[in-house]
């Protein structure tokens, strides 16, 4: 190691046990270095190994989990060899961790406060009073507002930023060398996004720490990372400067990741880009190239040889057999192909001036409204897109739409009927007629019931048919969305995270309704499994003649699968028009806000000479 490496990571093996006791081999041959002070984004689908890589640096591995071969050595201490003891005073102090989901990650039960002063209890820090002391310094260090009177707060009191935050100050207890960041952003929107990363940056630059960012979005690698690690089947397949992988990628998995990426420049009515095929089966990996099968250059020779990962420009490796020889980048891809659609019909669904407000709870008061006066309309075979910041109303308003909740003023109509409070009877039917897809496909699946079982409970719900015909019903519902029927018998935990969306997608599919609310539908899944989704949604719409209501964080996405938009904030719809116009000349100052923190794949360096060309501002 030179005195600039830090890290050192040398032909990781990490394997699991498969239920049926088969070796199931996550990561395979893995190199890298990490640097002082360097920014490394580890990218790819679900699946591909970047989170259990990140979990084995420190030995946290889950469950039959455990490192096979290699060694990974910090600073010439070889880490996958340590004993216990070693790796506890390792563990926060030298290398930190902050997780994907803040609300899971934090004990509900403690402070925010109480979080940080655990760790630096941990890490040998005995005086109570400088523990506090440190705890709110790091909070205040974190852009917590008023940290003296936060650090008494309990996790459900912060917004999903606000606990993303508090992680990050956990992590930071310890003055750690690296901090690994394992999907920092991914269910935040926009603008707190931006904020996320603005922070780490400054982290990085300030002290000197090294990140190690895992995401799946190309926009937060532009943003934040001087290096990427493309990964794949377990394996690196790209590895080089951001501004160089970004621009031009070598590899033709590393290609499809960034076509399949929505690009806020692009016109509505446009379909999204996915990667054909699934990734591989890691219990079934043996010789040859990982994605020769979804590979639109494979060769036979492919097939047969696993490819090295070799040097095939400055500070660039590949591996890739056809790219070998090849100094340039690939071949641009097809331009993206219209969807094929028809045009909105009659109005459906009409919002005038909805109002809902909650109160705390054991208590008389009532907050600041969730829905101030909201008013929309959708159109039959319409898709109207919701985008707003976390806590703007959009989650409430699909909630009373679906009269999941009541509203509390203002009237809602479903084909000229009123139904704002309507009678058990007709709200039966109400329900039918408009369903919803949630945002989280493993926690809105029953883990107990059979895949048949959830898709056929609707079915049963609403009384419709008898036992053979439900069964009938869900074979075509579960081909419907793109699933062979024969999954029926099998459990959730059987299936990725994108063939759940679409058992949910079925499930909601199984009433006939006209309406369909998706609520954050794809913020959990990759960019070529989301691709996957939302094309799957917008086939459905042409074919069934469903009326969607798009609720998302991402702009791109929203604007390229949506006919109108509405912009939400602080419980108002603050902007609403057709979805290029809104995105191209946007009106309201909170509009050009979530813009402008809308994260592109594209690097600062590329961007601001693209600018300079086109003299547009960048």
């Amino acid at each position: 190691m030179t005195a600039q490496e830090l890290l050192e990571v040398r032909d990781l093996g990490i394997e699991f046990t498969a239920p049926d006791g088969s070796p199931l081999r996550a990561v395979r041959g893995l190199s890298f270095t990490l640097r002082r002070g360097e920014t490394l984004a580890v990218v790819g689908e679900s699946g591909s190994g970047k989170s259990t890589t990140a979990l084995a640096l420190t030995r946290m591995l889950p469950g039959t989990g455990r490192i096979t071969t290699g060694t990974v050595r910090l600073e010439g201490r070889d880490l996958a060899a340590a004993g216990d003891e070693e790796l506890r005073a390792v563990r926060g102090a030298r290398i930190g961790m902050i997780f994907q989901d803040p609300m899971t990650a934090l004990n509900p039960v403690l402070t925010a406060g109480r979080h940080i002063e655990e760790v630096l209890r941990a890490h040998g820090n005995r005086d109570r009073a400088a523990r506090r002391a440190r705890a709110v310094e790091l909070l205040d260090r974190v852009g917590i507002p008023e940290p003296h009177r936060r650090a008494g707060d309990h996790p459900h009191q912060f917004s999903g930023g606000q606990r993303q935050r508090v992680l990050i100050a956990m992590a930071l207890a310890g003055e750690p060398d690296i901090l690994l960041a394992d999907e920092p952003t991914t269910a935040l929107d926009a603008t707190v996004q931006d904020q996320i990363l603005t922070l780490l940056a400054d982290l990085n630059r300030e002290t000197g720490t090294a990140l190690v960012l895992i995401t799946h979005n190309m926009g937060v690698v532009a943003r934040a990372c001087e290096r990427v690690l493309v990964m794949y089947g377990g394996t690196v397949v790209e590895d080089g400067p951001t501004a160089e992988v970004l621009t031009r990628p070598r590899h033709p998995y590393t290609a499809g990741l960034l076509a399949a990426v929505p690009r806020l420049a692009t016109p509505s009515g446009t379909r999204l880009t996915g990667i054909p095929g699934s990734p591989p089966d890691l219990t079934l990996l043996g010789d040859g190239c990982a994605f020769a099968d979804r590979c639109t250059l494979v060769e036979d020779r492919c097939r047969t040889a696993t490819p090295p990962l070799a040097r095939v420009a400055a500070d660039v490796r590949v591996a890739c057999l056809p790219a070998a020889g090849r100094t340039g980048p690939l071949p641009a891809p097809a331009p993206p192909a219209p969807i094929d659609r028809p045009a909105p019909g009659a109005v459906v669904l009409e919002a005038d001036g909805l109002t809902k407000t909650y109160g705390g709870r054991g208590s008389r008061r009532r907050g600041a409204p969730a829905l101030d006066g909201v008013s929309l309309t959708l159109a039959q075979g319409e898709t109207l897109g919701i985008v707003g910041e976390s806590g703007s109303g959009k989650s409430t308003l699909a909630r009373v739409l679906a009269h999941a909740h009541s509203a509390d003023g203002g009237t809602l109509r479903l084909r000229g009927e009123d139904i704002t409070r309507p009678s058990r009877r007709a709200l039966h039917t109400v329900r039918r007629q408009i369903q919803m897809v949630f945002q989280d496909p493993y926690a809105s699946l029953n883990p107990r019931l059979t895949v048949g079982e959830i898709v056929a409970e609707p079915l049963i719900a609403f009384g419709l048919g008898d036992r053979d015909t439900r069964r009938a019903r869900v074979a075509e519902l579960l081909e419907l969305a793109g699933l062979d029927p024969a999954v029926a018998a099998r459990h959730p935990r059987s299936f990725s995270g994108g063939q759940r969306q679409r058992i949910g997608i079925a499930r909601a599919l199984a009433p006939e309704p006209s309406v369909l609310i998706c609520d954050e539908p794809v913020s959990a899944l990759d960019v070529s499994v989301q691709a996957q989704i939302v094309g799957l949604l917008t086939d459905l719409q042409r074919d069934l003649g469903l009326s969607l209501v798009f609720i998302a964080h991402d702009l791109a996405v929203v604007r390229q699968v949506s006919h109108r938009i509405a912009v939400m904030h602080r419980g108002r719809v603050v902007e609403t028009g057709s979805a290029d116009e809104v995105c191209e000349h946007p009106r309201d100052p909170y509009t050009r806000a979530l813009l402008a923190a809308a994260p592109e794949p594209v690097p600062p360096a590329a961007r601001a000479e693209h600018a300079e060309k086109t003299g547009a501002l960048a």
